[in-house]
């Protein structure tokens, strides 16, 4: 969890732009970012940070 909450910080995506692709309600970012972990799916947090990745690795 601490992995993707940094790389959510560092990516140079938004929150809005990784809960748009994810397919999440932004709101669900904002939890992950405050640490309620509980929130989130296996699958969900996958997702995310599949996205982040991704995101990182393609030209601004």
């Amino acid at each position: 969890m601490r992995i993707v909450t940094r790389l959510i910080a560092v990516s140079d995506l938004g929150s809005r732009e990784i809960a748009r692709r994810a397919g999440i309600p932004i709101q669900k970012i904002s939890d992950l970012l405050s640490g309620k972990l509980e929130h989130f799916t296996y699958d969900e947090l996958q997702a995310i940070r599949r996205i982040i990745d991704s995101g990182q690795a393609s030209p601004a």
